[in-house]
């Protein structure tokens, strides 16, 4: 036998007709979790991939190998196990199962019959079967859809918001959308139910408002109070009601505190105090109403549907416009009891954080301005009264040319309104003092001489003029500074003498004149003084016969140190770097004769004013040489002249007796026509010994070798012994000359 829609086969609550309505809370939020799984209905999450539905007296899925399962709570819960990826859809409609068992099959049919009336080829049973419908009901099903009158996209959007605005007491919405469905509502006996409903409901609360109209023209507000807050329960989005609730507010002595309200720059915040008994369980709706320019009703707008812990935020509130708010107690999703209702407020943010400054004859203003403000209005009042009004882009203000006193400022906001009015803040208030301010320094200058610094400047005349050092970089000349005490740093500390300053050795200072009157000052220029380090324990040595050593304490801070030496009337500088000097020393050429050293710091800038240090000076004596000459006495038949040594001093004066060594003369006999020279004074014979008295005393000494001090032949060789001997050079002879045969 042929099946036909709506066959009862003795399955429990099986629809005889397809629904106009899904008649179910948040089906947009169900739809929109369908859609983002590419569902094209509700039945693809119940089965797998080319299976199929039974719906005619129920949604029955397949279960192998040939049964089927009806879906239930139970069969949900399996399905959300066995697809993760589908578990918050296939919970949502757990959920839905469990408050309304017809619901998932509503749901169903109506997706399926909207799929069909849109196909192009939906009266086909291979559509249905294309769908995932069993092809056993396919047909019934197609015929069934091609019978329901096809809903247009105004009665298909309020058919699946209606349940929705039900639910949440909207009802003058719900009113409005069934009004689109009463046509074709007889179609759906759930529907038809809903939509009488609503009928009912609002009559009940039209009922409620027209007593309320009666008593408040009677003058009975509290009844009339009453009857509104009724018809506030039957309809939450009913304005006439929630104006009426309002407006019949009337705080006793008992009531709590008022609402509180605070204006931020683009919100408002409320508070109200939530300490009751029921405080737990209940929820606040927050009602903000906009007064109408131009005389009409004020305008709802719901803020927080649930606020909770006494505390709500209007992120959004209209600006430029009046507005009072009224929060109403909520239990179970009504309104409980009458509300709290707030004073009439501005939404004029004002400006904040406003930064007044006062210079020489000027005042300058910062703020910070509110994100929808159009503008702002600045007015500055004088001391005599004078008003001066600008409207500044951006955020600061500048007036110039001001006398001194006590200015007042007052900054306003400008807000256009939604009905394009121009609406002005009442404004924010500061006041800032134009104080007597110094002349500033124009020029200063600085010259160093003997040791100290002498400075001069221009400008200043009224002024008190201090010279300071900054810890870092200086204002600029001109910067103004309102807090002179507070804002300069300690007067030059530096020693007063001879009417200058002494600069500290191995300083680098920028000196900056400031002009001080009273609390204020004007930085002025700066002049750049150093004063290098002096160098410390100069020292020359001699190192060979043409090189000196030059050693010191190299002076802090210094990069460069200049040595100059002067020798036989030239003067010939040298300069060394720090890692130069201390990786390798430094070492200058010279003469024989006397020579005269002296070391600076070099200064590390160039556009500097240099105080000279003290020059550290050094001398290195004229070199002294002993030399010694052997002259071998002549040989004549039977007789031989003895050998003479000749020992001179170069140059004779250059020391005294005390700085000179003494010369010992070593004779060393040896087998052999080559006999080996001594090595030291003590290996050999001693043929002469010379003082150092003795030689500075002649200059030259002339000493006869006795022919029996060692059988010829044999070698001979001076030495230098003492303490002075390290700074005197010995002229040694050529090895054949000194072997005596």
């Amino acid at each position: 036998m042929e099946l036909e829609f709506g066959h009862h086969l003795g399955l429990p609550r099986a629809l005889p007709w397809l629904p106009l309505s899904p008649l179910v809370p948040r089906y947009g939020n169900l739809v929109a979790q369908q859609h983002g799984l590419g569902l094209r209905h509700l039945g693809e999450a119940l089965i797998a991939r080319g299976g199929t539905l039974r719906v005619l007296d129920g949604v029955f899925v397949p279960r192998a190998p040939r049964g089927r399962r009806r879906v239930d709570g139970e069969e949900l819960r399996r399905l959300r196990a066995q697809k993760p990826d589908m578990a918050v859809l296939l919970e949502q409609l757990a959920e839905l199962h469990g408050q309304d068992r017809t619901a998932l099959r509503r749901v169903l049919l109506y997706q399926l019959t909207e799929l069909l009336q849109s196909h192009p080829q939906g009266g086909r049973t291979t559509t249905a079967v294309s769908l995932g419908v069993d092809p056993a009901e396919a047909a019934a099903l197609v015929r069934a859809a091609g019978a329901r009158r096809q809903l247009s996209a105004g009665e298909r959007t309020a058919a699946e918001g209606l349940q929705d605005e039900w639910e949440r007491g909207r009802l003058r919405r719900a009113a409005r959308l069934a009004a689109l469905l009463l046509p074709c509502g007889e179609q759906d006996p759930f529907l038809a139910g809903r939509l009488a409903a609503v009928t009912a409901r609002v009559r009940e609360a039209d009922a409620a408002l027209d007593r309320a109209r009666s008593s408040e023209g009677e003058g009975d507000v509290p009844a009339a109070g009453g009857h509104y807050l009724r018809a506030a329960r039957l309809a939450h989005d009913c304005p006439v009601a929630m104006r009426g609730l309002i407006r019949t507010h009337r705080p006793t002595a008992r009531s709590p505190r008022p609402l509180r309200l605070e204006l931020t720059a683009d919100a408002v915040r409320l508070t109200w105090p939530d300490g009751t008994a029921r405080a737990a369980d209940r929820t606040w709706r927050v009602i903000r109403l906009t007064r109408d320019s131009n005389g009409g009703p004020a305008s709802l707008a719901e803020v927080h549907p649930q606020a909770t812990g006494g505390a709500a935020l209007d992120p959004r509130p209209p600006l430029g416009s009046e507005v009072r708010y009224a929060v109403l107690p909520m239990l179970d999703g009504v309104v409980d009891d009458a509300p709290l209702v707030s004073v009439p407020l501005r939404a004029t943010p004002e400006v904040t954080r406003i930064r007044p400054v006062a210079g020489r004859s000027r005042i300058e203003v910062g703020w910070e301005q509110p994100p929808g403000a159009a503008g702002v209005t600045v007015l500055l009042t004088g001391p005599g009264g004078q008003k001066q009004v600008a409207t500044p882009p951006g955020g600061r203000f500048t007036a110039h040319g001001l006398r001194t006193g006590e200015y007042r400022i007052r900054i306003s906001c400008r807000y256009r309104t939604a009905d394009g009015l121009d609406v002005e803040s009442t404004g924010s208030d500061a006041r800032v003092t134009v104080r007597p301010w110094p002349s500033p320094v124009r020029e200063l200058s600085a010259v160093a001489r003997d040791g100290v610094v002498r400075f001069g400047w221009t400008g200043g005349e009224d002024a008190e003029v201090k010279l300071v050092e900054w810890p870092g970089e200086p204002p600029a000349p001109g910067t103004e500074l309102p807090d002179a005490s507070g804002q300069l740093p300690a007067p030059l500390p530096w020693a007063p003498r001879a009417g200058g300053l002494v600069a500290p050795p191995g300083s680098l200072s920028r000196v900056t004149a400031v002009a001080v009157l009273g609390g204020c000052a004007v930085v002025g220029p700066s002049v750049l003084i150093e004063a290098p380090a002096p160098v410390h324990s100069l020292a020359v040595t001699r190192t060979t016969a043409r090189l000196a050593r030059v050693t010191f304490d190299w002076p802090a801070d210094t990069g460069l140190v200049a040595v100059s030496t002067e020798q036989d009337g030239r003067c010939t500088p040298h300069r060394i770097a720090r890692s130069v000097f201390l990786r390798e020393g430094l070492y200058v050429p010279v003469g024989p004769t006397a020579a005269h050293f002296t070391a600076t710091s070099v200064p590390r800038g160039t556009d500097t004013i240099v105080v000279p240090p003290v020059r550290t000076e050094a001398v290195l004596p004229a070199e002294l040489t002993i030399a010694y000459r052997i002259v071998p006495g002549a040989r004549r038949p039977l007789r031989r002249k003895p050998t003479t040594v000749h020992i001179t001093l170069s140059p004779p004066d250059a020391h005294s007796p005390s700085e000179l060594p003494e010369f010992v003369l070593v004779a060393r006999g040896g087998e052999g026509p080559s006999p080996v020279r001594p090595t030291g004074p003590a290996d050999g014979t001693t043929v002469l010994r010379l003082t150092g008295e003795e030689l500075y005393r002649t200059g030259t000494v002339e000493h006869e070798i006795a022919a029996d001090v060692c059988q010829p032949p044999y070698a001979l060789r001076g030495f230098l012994l003492g303490a002075p001997a390290a700074h005197v050079r010995l002229e040694e002879l050529s090895p054949a000359t000194l072997v005596m045969r």
